[in-house]
């Protein structure tokens, strides 16, 4: 997720005055937006056999509830590299009237390190995106699945290379395409001294543009068929979302609304290394809030 949630910063005030905080008819009416984009997007991977994962908290509402967390208001999935190269490829044709693909490569250029689909014809813009030049769409993130080093010593000196990477390319994104109400959420913030670091080490590799670090991210984490899998864009980075193969595979049927998602074999250690008892609903407090710059169900900007 590109946008800033306050539930990673406690307590925290922004002078920004043009922040939108969701209302819960608004989380109501992203969960159907992003639903109806998972079932077109789902329909044409079945057709081609390429696999939807729940991802994060997309896996854990599976499970939990059935569907969404109630109060979250988006959607992470999963592809495996090979089948994502597949998706791309066929995108154009059978999605690309109605979603953006936003990837290192694609034609709509990359705003981070992952991939990302959007839909046509809606506006979510985050802070983050304030005056970057790329659609600015409700989406659905793609985590790509790698394979990585069985090796523990190759495996290590890649996790360093690509989380450092991933810090970078990110970091320039921020300096390359400054927005002044990320600033002012930040500096007013315990994210002062994060957001200065991300901002030094952004001007610090501006040599390059932020496109070109996302390529270099993409090209990077790519590895050869192991029995280790890892998800380099993951919220636990390189070294913290690996995984066994077979804790992966094969892929097991979760109810997910009124239609179904894939969830990986072993859900109970994949959920359980991301968020301890996740079994347990946490308090209102730390289920957390969102803020964006503009959110538009209908039209595009």
């Amino acid at each position: 997720m590109s946008f800033l949630r306050v539930k990673r910063f406690s307590n925290i005030e922004s002078k920004a005055n043009n922040l939108y905080e969701y209302t819960d008819a608004d989380v109501e009416r992203l969960h159907q937006v992003i639903l109806g984009m998972y079932k077109d997007i789902n329909k044409v991977c079945t057709e081609n056999n390429i696999h939807i994962i729940a991802a994060g908290g997309t896996s854990l509402g599976a499970v939990r509830h059935k569907g969404f967390i109630p109060w979250d208001d988006d959607m992470d999935i999963f592809m495996l590299r090979g089948e994502f190269e597949r998706f791309r490829r066929i995108f154009d044709e059978t999605l690309g009237d109605r979603y953006y693909l936003l990837a290192p490569g694609s034609e709509q250029g990359a705003n981070c390190f992952l991939p990302r689909i959007m839909k046509k014809g809606t506006t979510l813009l985050n802070m983050i995106d304030e005056t970057s030049p790329y659609p600015h769409g409700i989406y659905i993130d793609i985590n790509i699945m790698e394979y990585a080093p069985s090796n523990k010593v190759k495996f290590l000196l890649k996790s360093v290379v690509c989380d450092s990477l991933r810090f970078i390319s990110y970091s320039v994104y921020w300096n390359q395409y400054k927005s002044r109400s990320l600033r002012e959420f930040m500096i007013n913030s315990p994210g002062k001294k994060y957001y200065k670091l991300r901002m030094l080490i952004g001007k610090l590799f501006s040599f390059r543009s932020a496109e070109k670090w996302f390529a270099s991210f993409d090209k990077c984490v790519q590895g050869k068929k192991s029995g280790l899998l890892t998800v380099p864009s993951g919220t636990k980075k390189y070294r913290g979302e690996a995984i066994r193969v077979k804790k992966v595979l094969p892929l097991k049927r979760a109810k997910f609304e009124d239609t179904s998602i894939f969830i990986f074999n072993d859900y109970d250690w994949y959920l359980s290394n991301l968020y301890g008892e996740y079994m347990v609903i946490p308090d209102k407090k730390d289920q957390g809030h969102h803020l964006c710059l503009k959110l538009d169900f209908d039209n595009e900007v």
